[in-house]
């Protein structure tokens, strides 16, 4: 599940940039547009732009303006200015904690949305997929989107094969550590490969290495510094109370996420809690809590695929 809503999110994020293209091929042919306009006040684009330019008049609510029909030589000039305006920004700031946050809430979410959405197409299931106790997150594809982009950051003006390579060593990572931290940590498990013929463990299998190497590829070539470009830097001190409120909040939910699973590994051994917490814990996110949150995670013991 986590590989097939992962590729999901990269179709979705490569859908999404489609859609912009074309929107900003549109903007470059009219010579309009606010990153356009940005271009021109920056003196990277001048008017020289509008030589060859045919112009006609346009109602728009009432009102008569002259729009232009930019030549093709010109639309590549501003398309340059645009690429080396980007990459400027991306060869002056590296990612941070600030891009690497909205990155990871805004994998989190997608990745709820789109599972949550898979399973009710695909098996006529409607049921809570969410990772974390409070709020719509789902927090392995948040750790998966964070963890390419902080490996592949200094990699993307690498040849391609190498970009795959440590892709597809990412992706089987990122699988194995997740699949053996909910049968360790929390006593649950969500899939497992053990009914293929080439997997490698329960959790990592070669097919599924293969895509992860191309999803790799497609983020750290077209999808990150788009991305981060877009998403900036912070230019306010309102955008920096909220990323700190949002940081406390999800390393809040992420310890009491951990804090219930334990807690249920220990009632299903007949431990008592030993503490305050533990009382607290048992007391407001027993097992019926468990149950009804995570629906899609299995802490059966007998029913739980081994690897032996």
């Amino acid at each position: 599940m986590l590989f097939t809503i992962t590729v999901f999110i990269v179709a979705l994020f490569l859908v999404a940039r489609g859609i912009t293209f074309l929107i900003q091929r549109y903007l470059d042919f009219h010579g309009a547009g606010r990153s356009f306009k940005k271009l021109l006040r920056q003196g990277r684009i001048d008017a020289g732009v509008y030589a060859d330019a045919v112009w006609s008049e346009v109602n728009r609510f009432g009102h008569k303006k002259l729009r232009a029909k930019i030549s093709k030589e010109q639309q590549r000039v501003i398309r340059d200015a645009r690429r080396q305006l980007r990459d400027d920004f991306l060869n002056d700031n590296r990612p941070g904690f600030y891009q690497y946050l909205i990155i990871f809430l805004v994998a989190s979410v997608l990745g709820l949305i789109l599972e949550t959405i898979w399973m009710f197409v695909a098996y006529g299931v409607l049921e809570s997929r969410v990772g974390l106790v409070w709020g719509p997150f789902s927090p392995l594809y948040g750790c998966g989107a964070v963890l390419l982009t902080v490996v592949l950051w200094r990699l993307r003006d690498q040849p391609t094969w190498m970009i795959f390579l440590i892709s597809a060593g990412l992706g089987g990572i990122l699988e194995q550590l997740a699949g053996w931290s909910m049968e360790t940590v929390m006593h649950a498990w969500s899939w497992s490969y053990l009914h293929f013929p080439d997997h490698i463990t329960q959790w990592v299998a070669w097919r599924f290495l293969i895509v992860w190497g191309l999803l790799g590829v497609a983020w750290c070539k077209v999808i990150m510094p788009e991305l981060l470009y877009r998403i900036g830097e912070p230019t306010s001190r309102r955008q920096a109370v909220v990323v700190s409120f949002l940081t406390a909040f999800i390393a809040l939910d992420i310890a009491m996420t951990v804090a219930c699973f334990w807690r249920a590994g220990k009632r299903e051994e007949g431990v008592p809690p030993q503490n305050v917490f533990e009382e607290y814990v048992d007391r407001h996110f027993g097992d019926e809590f468990i149950k009804g949150k995570f629906e899609n995670l299995r802490m059966d013991s007998d029913e739980r695929p081994r690897t032996s």
